[in-house]
């Protein structure tokens, strides 16, 4: 699958295609986690997503050297006001500056016929309106990523690694739609939040429109297909007997075998 992406403002973190180890040695011997081909091929799906810039959550003393902090707009109770202050770092390779992108000009003809630019501005970070998500806060992507027709991008946690932030997932029709993704983020209860540039924030992962949903059918104990499954597994069971590794070598598809690994 080929995928198409085009960044906003130059010198952006970009989302690259996801390894299938989660780290970068691998331990010698038989049981470690490489050696379990779903958990690989899990690891190897879709991109990761990296932080577009600096910024965090902390108390005013907490707060890095060369950034200004600020609290989040909206209703507060002043009598349990959280103390903490967001900030966001200025990266002027990538014209954010004071939690503000300027993205690049959008060249287009006015109603005069003459040529016009569109220059957006877009937040970094920006926050809701409503008293019932104060706990939630966006962080804005400055890219946008086009999928073949009939893709959808699901924008979730890292999987099976670190997850700085506690992500809401999002599924978006990355066929058509043509702005920015906004991640969705649960601002920590307590304590300190620190996001640096490039770090490993999320993961996108692609499916296909037509098997988002699916029927699921309980096969009675008496029916071929029950007996087929009975069939395979104990197939299964004696290959495994015979091999510890026997889902390397039988699987069907080469998604998260690592380089130079037996099968």
């Amino acid at each position: 699958m080929e995928l198409r992406l085009l960044s906003l403002v130059p010198d952006a973190p970009l989302p690259q295609r996801a390894p299938a180890s989660t780290r970068p040695a691998v331990p010698p011997g038989y049981g470690v986690q490489e050696h379990c081909m779903p958990f690989t091929a899990a690891c190897a799906l879709g991109l990761l997503v990296p932080a577009p810039f600096d910024f965090g959550l902390c108390l005013p003393v907490e707060l890095p050297a060369g950034v200004q902090g600020f609290r989040a707009p909206g209703p507060r109770d002043a009598a349990s006001e959280d103390q903490r202050l967001f900030y966001v770092r200025d990266r002027a390779s990538s014209r954010l500056r004071a939690n503000a992108y300027s993205f690049d000009p959008l060249p287009f003809d006015d109603e005069r016929g003459e040529r016009a630019e569109l220059r957006p501005v877009q937040p970094g970070l920006s926050f809701f309106e409503r008293p019932d998500q104060a706990g939630l806060f966006k962080l804005h992507l400055p890219w946008v990523l086009r999928t073949p027709d009939g893709i959808d991008s699901l924008y979730g946690p890292p999987l099976n690694r670190p997850a700085p932030l506690e992500l809401l997932s999002g599924l978006i029709e990355s066929d058509w739609y043509a702005h920015p993704v906004n991640l969705v983020v649960r601002r920590p209860a307590t304590g300190a939040l620190h996001i640096r540039a490039g770090q490993i924030i999320a993961q996108v992962l692609f499916v296909a429109r037509d098997s988002r949903r699916a029927q699921v059918q309980a096969l009675s104990a008496d029916s071929a297909d029950a007996q087929a499954l009975r069939n395979d597994l104990l197939r299964w069971f004696v290959a495994h007997r015979q091999d510890r590794s026997a889902y390397r070598r039988l699987a069907r598809s080469k998604q998260g075998r690592l380089d130079g690994a037996k099968d």
